[in-house]
């Protein structure tokens, strides 16, 4: 299993916590229902009303979500991808591993 504690990749060598893609995947979902909300919300104070009031609120969450939580889609993405990656190095150590040869038979 690896450490949540890597080193960090701006070249200074220090350590620092990785956040893993399950906490960002959080916050962006919280973020994309709330911004659903707060758009069905003001389409509601607008006077729109049921089924065209939700379907407006999704396609108009969807457009903001695009523009204002790019952030988070980002660090979504980092975090999926360093995590990839440290799975893959980690199978590859394994493969390495199973393949060194044994002590000699004799």
């Amino acid at each position: 299993m690896t450490s949540p504690i890597e080193p960090s990749s701006d070249g200074s060598g220090a350590a620092g916590p990785t956040p893993g893609p399950g906490r960002a995947f959080l916050v962006y979902t919280a973020l994309r229902l709330a911004l659903l909300l707060v758009s069905y919300a003001v389409l509601v104070a607008l006077g729109l009303e049921g089924l065209l009031a939700v379907g407006a609120a999704v396609l108009l969450s969807a457009g903001l979500s695009l523009v204002l939580l790019k952030k988070q889609r980002d660090a979504f993405t980092t975090a999926s991808m360093a995590r990839a990656d440290a799975r893959r190095a980690e199978r590859e150590s394994r493969r390495a591993r199973l393949d060194e040869p044994g002590p000699p038979q004799g």
